[in-house]
């Protein structure tokens, strides 16, 4: 290989790393964005259910359910059966 030759390989190689280094560091930008925002995340959300907590009326237990006649006749009909400890 003449000088010439070699001088023109040297050249490609060093301006295909130019190029490459430039391809990385677009990514490297567009990954430290994608980063930010995936770290931001977190915050916000922290910050929503705090709000959400302050907002929120406070829990009250639930209202247990009322009976039915029917169920308060079955109870009352087993209370008065001649032998309680008997099972059905």
């Amino acid at each position: 290989m003449n000088i010439t030759g070699l001088l023109t390989t040297l050249q490609a190689r060093h301006d295909a790393a130019t190029a490459r280094a430039g391809e990385l560091r677009d990514q490297i930008e567009h990954f430290t964005a994608v980063l930010a925002g995936t770290e931001a995340r977190p915050a916000h959300r922290d910050t929503t259910r705090k709000v959400i907590a302050e907002l929120a009326p406070p829990e009250t237990p639930p209202a247990p359910p009322e009976s039915t006649t029917a169920h308060r006749a079955i109870a009352g009909a087993v209370g008065q059966h001649p032998d309680p400890d008997q099972t059905f």
